[in-house]
């Protein structure tokens, strides 16, 4: 093995390759440490000293500067490997004097050596006898699987890499023995560019280190191993804060993505923004650099990626074979090679380039402004290595145009599933200081991640719009609140940012608090209740509405309602708290894109489909052409609408549905119905379980004059109750909902009550269409079963609100005559804010509100 590396530092030498590089703080400073650290000498020159720098930061010029040094302290001899071709195509134009990606800098530019090309050699060997430091740096670029030794008895005509291996060990006529040239070498200096990559090739790359000797080994890398002896670190986290690289910005749809057709728009209507802010500086900017946005498309496999690509490229998407440039194993040629050589080039077409994982390491345009990642990568889009691929600055520096400034990720995942990976704080460079720290780490246990359960804190179960009696969603939006550890800031949306699961029951005794959902009881004092409730549908007595009657009038004129407006992405940029250490989510300005084309076939379907599902029309075939072959048609030429989209067709569909359902009820008037009980015995279970991002909160002062005064949100719990069938209970309202329940909790003459939640199954139809979900059942002393309504005080001349309790009073008219209930005694109240806020007890509120009751026994 050859001797350690004579290398001294120079702290003069090291200011003036970074004034002369252009280094950044962090790269001059892993430039000074790895110097100092082979002075030393306390290294295995066979073991890779690693820089550990984020993607992005500028490895490649600390990569030029330490070849710079060495050659200045005389030692010229330098081997860069590279784990791909991709890989070493790119450093040769690093390294290329008149390269369009030359790396300045060098007083002299390195001689270039690779297995293809030696002719290099002989000029160094004519520039032999000059002085330490006046000669070029001979700086060899393989790819590390041309290191390998050649088969044995192969062909006699070889070619790609075993080529190149031949080249690379057998004797050469214009340079000889090429690998013997390295063994030869007493300082060679070996560089491994994205050392992480060689995988199952790092056994053979090692022992062509023991074969070539050198003097010292260098890792380059932003995923180091846990055992990589690591010299010097500068995670992505930092490279954030200080302003080195892109702001990550995860921009999703809240509803998530049916089709990839749809993805793919909005990931286009992203580019064209940044292509217009890119142009805009460009033109207030003429002197510098010149530059264009592109969008990376990531798919699962070969197949995959070129049915994607040939769909872009077609009409209706970017409509260019040119503009779209596909590259994986199997489209890798001589003219993709060409594209991507040039893409940084002004004269560049190509704004798409659809990949599988081909362009990942060591491929770092600045080009790249929207990452759009496909099926099935899950929150591999979080890794550095894929990420990364986006977070170089297209101008070099920061241009305070956000559009310019962040790199927008577009995923098929939703946004909590994006964020759900044990890996973020690896990824992000955050797992280290954590583990250092004293803090306390917050942790999600396997498993615990949106609980299967079925209760009213899950998006299923959700709340009752007491204005619509429709169910509401409690969904956690991204960016509501944080939750906060020393070390680590979490907010719902992305509730494992930051998290990693605890499987060994070793690592609770290290100080690690295990964060897990809340989940409510019910009140040991009633375990065991249950009660049927008085579930109704309504139907009709007499003949059906008919299509037949809608006039072509009254279409035309329901037409003209139609509207076609923007939709809007969301956006979350992921960030750096002031603190460092701690990755912080924050909501930005949405994004408005044209809404998804629709053809009129899929238009005319979905109006059928709308109007012979709302129930106001009967599935006959009379009524079934009605729409075909009239009411439809005339209802699409009156609207005008040229090009439909997603928009205008759930607007068109709205419409014409509401036209249907308004003559029906017209034509309905004096028709009969049928009320039928079917009795829903809850609770359904006896705990229910809240997302893993919620709490129950403390009560609230009742007497509040509202209920931002309070402190109120309708999207939390509150506890615990003392006569609240369960602990906790989540309400609508206010002054309606929670001071009637705080009234109840208090009562004396109250047995208990229980808040009715959507998915129960707990309902009352008001008509044969519609039904609602009543807020509370409340049991009193005298045995009175109530089903109780909290509303504002509005709804005393709200017609809706009067429907539906004409029709619970008359619910509870019937179940005089119901054997089900016959020892039972039913009551409804409906109670508005003024009778709750004037009302000192339960009893002021049945004698001062309107009530229907069974008569007792």
């Amino acid at each position: 093995m050859a001797q350690k590396l004579n290398l001294s530092y120079d702290e003069n030498l090291v200011a003036e390759l970074t004034s002369k590089f252009t280094l950044r703080a962090p790269n001059s400073e892993a430039l000074a440490d790895l110097v100092k650290r082979i002075e030393e000498g306390k290294y295995d020159a066979l073991e890779p000293l690693v820089l550990n720098l984020a993607t992005g930061a500028g490895k490649t010029y600390v990569m030029a500067a330490f070849i710079e040094y060495l050659r200045r302290q005389g030692h010229p001899n330098v081997m860069v490997v590279t784990p791909t071709k991709v890989v070493q195509d790119k450093t040769i134009l690093d390294f290329s004097e008149g390269s369009h990606r030359y790396i300045g800098g060098f007083d002299i530019p390195p001689r270039l050596v690779t297995p293809g090309d030696v002719s290099n050699l002989r000029v160094n060997e004519a520039a032999a006898d000059l002085f330490v430091g006046e000669g070029a740096s001979t700086l060899y670029v393989f790819n590390v699987h041309q290191l390998f030794p050649p088969k044995e008895g192969g062909k006699n005509v070889a070619t790609g890499e075993e080529a190149a291996r031949r080249r690379t060990w057998k004797f050469q006529e214009e340079s000889g023995a090429l690998a013997q040239r390295l063994i030869d070498t007493e300082d060679l200096v070996i560089i491994a560019d994205e050392s992480h990559l060689f995988g199952t090739t790092a056994k053979t790359f090692r022992n062509s280190l023991t074969a070539l000797k050198p003097a010292v080994t260098v890792g380059l890398t932003a995923s180091p191993d846990e055992d990589d002896d690591i010299v010097y670190r500068y995670p992505l986290w930092r490279a954030i804060q200080d302003g080195y690289v892109k702001q990550p910005v995860l921009v999703y749809r809240e509803s998530g993505y049916d089709s990839e057709d749809r993805q793919l728009q909005d990931a286009l209507s992203l580019l064209a923004i940044k292509e217009e802010a890119y142009a805009n500086y460009r033109a207030a900017h003429p002197d510098g650099k010149k530059t264009k946005p592109l969008l990376f498309v990531v798919c699962s496999g070969v197949p995959h990626a070129t049915e994607v690509a040939e769909r872009l490229r077609g009409p209706g998407f970017v409509g260019d074979p040119l503009a779209v440039l596909q590259v994986d194993n199997e489209h890798n040629d001589n003219t993709t090679q060409s594209f991507l050589r040039y893409l940084d080039t002004d004269h560049s077409p190509v704004r798409v380039i659809v990949s599988v994982n081909k362009l990942r390491e060591g491929w770092d345009t600045k080009r790249i402004a929207v990452m759009c990642t496909l099926r099935t990568m899950g929150s591999e889009v979080l890794t550095q290595q894929v990420m990364g691929r986006g977070l170089r600055l297209p101008f070099g520096a920061l241009t305070k145009v956000p559009a310019i400034d962040e790199l927008d990720i577009l995923s098929h995942e939703s946004f909590v599933k994006l964020l759900e990976s044990e890996n973020v704080l690896k990824q992000f460079g955050i797992e280290d200081a954590v583990r250092d720290g004293d803090g306390t780490e917050i942790i999600t246990p396997p498993g615990t991640t949106n609980p299967s359960q079925v209760g009213p804190g899950t998006g299923t179960a959700g709340g009752t719009s007491t204005a619509t009696g429709e169910t509401g969603s409690t969904e956690v939006r991204p960016g509501e609140g944080t939750f906060t550890s020393d070390e680590v800031t979490i907010a719902p949306g992305g509730r494992t940012v930051g998290t990693r699961a605890l499987t060994d029951e070793d690592d609770v005794t290290k100080g690690v608090e295990v964060f897990t959902p809340v989940v409510v009881y019910v009140n040991k004092e009633f375990a065991g209740t249950t009660f049927d409730f008085p579930s109704s549908t309504m139907t009709k007595t007499k003949k059906q509405f008919e299509l037949v009657d809608v006039t072509n009038a009254a279409v035309v004129e329901q037409a003209r309602k139609v509207t076609d407006t923007d939709e809007y992405l969301a956006r979350t940029k992921i960030g750096v708290a002031e603190e460092g250490n701690a990755i912080e989510l924050d909501n930005d300005e949405r994004f408005a894109v044209p809404s998804f084309k629709q053809t009129s076939s899929q238009v005319a379907a979905e109006l059928i489909r709308r109007v012979m599902g709302s129930g106001a029309v009967a599935a006959t075939a009379e009524n079934t052409s009605q729409l075909k072959r009239r009411i439809v048609p005339a209802f699409m030429d009156a609207t005008k609408i040229d090009q439909w989209t997603e928009k205008a067709k759930e607007s068109a569909a709205r419409h014409l549905r509401e036209l249907v359902v308004e003559e029906s009820k017209k034509a309905h008037a004096q028709t009969g119905t049928t009320v039928t009980i079917h009795p829903v015995t809850l609770p359904i279970d006896d705990s229910f379980v809240l997302e893993l991002d919620k709490k129950v909160l403390q009560l609230l002062d009742r007497q509040a004059k509202s209920a931002s005064k309070a402190g109120f949100s309708d999207a939390e719990f509150y506890g615990t109750w003392k006569k609240g069938l369960f602990e906790a209970a989540r309400f609508d309202s206010f002054t309606g909902e929670y001071r009637l329940a705080a009234l109840l909790d208090l009562d004396p003459n109250v047995v208990w009550w229980k808040r009715i939640y959507a998915h129960e199954g707990a309902r009352v139809a008001y008509t044969p269409h519609n039904s609602y979900v009543p807020d509370f059942v409340v049991f009193d002393k005298e045995g009175t079963h109530w089903i109780v309504e909290a509303k504002e005080n509005r709804g005393r001349d709200d017609e809706r609100v009067q429907a539906k309790r004409a029709a619970a009073e008359r619910v509870v008219r019937q179940l005089v005559g119901m054997p089900e209930y016959e020892d039972q005694t039913w009551g409804y109240l409906i109670a508005y804010e003024d009778d709750i806020a004037s009302s000192d007890s339960w009893a002021d509120l049945v004698a001062g509100s309107v009530t229907e009751r069974m008569p007792k026994l």
